[in-house]
């Protein structure tokens, strides 16, 4: 067992530093990769562009449930005026994840196989009926990157 490291000397924050490295550290064994800043922009990215795409109020609803510190990056930057974004197809919420990425020097990594992964993460991290009020105001385009089991619901 990993003990407690006292980073800051407070709880709160020690708490959400170790769940955040423990989210991204199950993310870079989703996507099988070993650099850091690498995965947490792929994370940041797939946030981004999914609360971008959500109304305004259910955007808010889905930060509240993230630990504080991934819902500091979730919202680092945002500006609600013009939300949701319009999404005519799947094709075009990989193409704002791809962009992202790009914009932070990573041309390489393949946007479906990263909003995949982030999606499993999501599934096993926030609470089932958050993610099934998400995955039911997408559209139906981006049904196939949920997890089966949500899918199915």
């Amino acid at each position: 067992m990993i003990s407690r490291m006292k980073l800051t000397g407070l709880d709160v924050f020690d708490s959400t530093i170790q769940r955040t490295n423990a989210w991204l550290k199950e993310l870079m064994q989703e996507l099988n990769w070993s650099d850091h800043r690498k995965t947490y922009l792929a994370f940041r990215s797939v946030l981004h562009a999914l609360r971008d795409h959500l109304p305004v109020n259910d955007a808010i609803s889905f930060g509240q449930q993230l630990p504080m510190l991934i819902r500091g990056f979730y919202f680092d930057g945002w500006n609600p005026t013009g939300k949701p974004l319009p999404l005519g197809a799947r094709h075009d919420f990989l193409s704002v994840i791809s962009n992202s990425l790009a914009f932070d020097g990573d041309s390489t990594s393949n946007p479906e196989i990263v909003a995949r992964a982030v999606f499993r993460l999501l599934d096993r991290k926030v609470t089932d009926g958050e993610i099934e009020d998400v995955q039911h105001l997408v559209p139906a385009a981006l049904f196939d990157l949920w997890p089966p089991g949500l899918r199915a619901a």
